[in-house]
């Protein structure tokens, strides 16, 4: 019985196949939309999982209220370096790392250069251990520069090229390191005193700390928190929290953006199945002569619409994860880093969307059909 239902619903959307083939797109294109939206979030919960598990300092010291990984001017004073290097030794603290970040640029990355300020004898691989030299050397000296493998792809930074920072500071590149995929690919490691020149201060914009491996990062903030005023003690662990919750207000943000293509779709699902029904009242009528209980009525009428809405839905999750590959493509390219995924969970909760848009959009067409009156529709022509 069941095989015959489907059979029947396969052949009553195959009898109108122009408004069932738009009916369809109308639900791939909502459901790719919505795949494609969320799927920036998923690739940048799993772009910061990965990117904070391969830094190497266990703990980043900001000003207080200051974000992670800010490029604004810097506000730590060379007397908080003292503080921190003076208690360091009693927290279990085995290297305090002063850094300052300096951007130029636009919007675009092409035209985007992040300038990170190192002391002499701090290397990339120090604050990243992933990366790797591709040419050159490592540390950039005195008056060196070293470049992240995707900025100097981008903008053809090869070895003895020249950056000018400001009219008092020009760099020459002696080293480029190779493309791993993270953070440091955007990067331009220069000496501290390069950017504190160009900014005009002695200021640091953070202090990256490494510890034991038996002490607890939280533990070791906490305590730097209580021992010096004015700064924030920031974990991995407080980095990835703090993300989530931004990452997750983008998301209701981006599902608000969906969800109109999603009401569209339901409503030409909706509009779909109206126009079949009205269109099968005599057919309908016939079956109710026959026997056919109102409830088997319903059911065929709510299946049709819920097989446009599983089929939608797959072709729409199959186009959502082409576009977030393309998505991918485009920024591992411009900035090395894939910025888009589609996960296990957010495919399941596409496909459960379009399961419920189905039904929904279904329910008031099947409600309808199974109302009509034998007499009325066997009168009609």
């Amino acid at each position: 019985m069941g095989v015959e239902v489907l059979a029947l619903v396969y052949r009553n959307l195959r009898a109108r196949p122009v408004r069932s083939i738009l009916t369809l797109l109308g639900i791939v294109v909502s459901t790719a939309s919505m795949v494609l939206f969320m799927s920036f979030g998923e690739g940048l919960r799993k772009a910061l999982g990965v990117e904070l598990s391969n830094v190497g300092p266990a703990i980043l010291v900001v000003p207080e209220g200051a974000e992670a990984f800010s490029a604004g001017y810097p506000e730590l004073r060379p007397e908080i370096v003292q503080q921190v290097q003076s208690v360091a030794p009693g927290l279990g603290v085995t290297r305090v790392i002063p850094s300052t970040v300096f951007v130029r640029g636009g919007f675009d990355p092409a035209s985007s250069f992040f300038f990170q300020g190192l002391p002499q004898g701090v290397t990339a691989r120090d604050l990243y251990p992933n990366a790797s030299l591709a040419s050159g050397v490592l540390s950039p000296g005195p008056q060196g520069a070293v470049v992240g493998g995707s900025i100097a792809e981008r903008n053809n930074l090869g070895l003895g090229k020249s950056l000018r920072l400001s009219p008092l500071v020009t760099l020459e590149v002696v080293g480029v390191l190779g493309r791993t995929g993270g953070m440091a690919d955007n990067f331009i490691f220069v000496p501290l005193e390069a950017i504190q020149t160009v900014l005009g201060t002695q200021n640091y914009s953070s202090i990256l700390l490494s510890i034991d491996p038996g002490r607890k990062a939280d533990e070791v903030a906490q305590a730097l928190e209580t021992r010096i005023s004015g700064v924030d003690a920031q974990t991995a662990g407080d980095v990835m929290r703090f993300a989530e919750r931004a990452v997750r207000i983008s998301d209701l943000v981006r599902f608000g953006i969906s969800l109109v293509a999603l009401i569209v779709g339901g409503l030409l699902v909706a509009n779909t199945v109206m126009m079949s029904v009205y269109e099968r009242i005599r057919e309908f009528g016939l079956m109710r002569a026959l026997g056919a209980k109102r409830n088997f009525i319903f059911g065929l009428v709510l299946l049709e619409a819920l097989l446009l809405g599983i089929v939608g839905g797959l072709l729409g999750l199959l186009v959502g994860q082409a576009a977030s590959g393309l998505v991918n493509w485009y920024t591992g390219q411009e900035v090395g880093v894939a910025l888009s995924a589609v996960t296990l969970r957010l495919a399941s909760f596409a496909l459960l969307v379009a399961v419920v848009l189905g039904l929904l959009a279904g329910f008031l067409p099947a409600r309808t059909a199974s109302r009509i009156k034998v007499v009325e529709a066997l009168g009609r022509v």
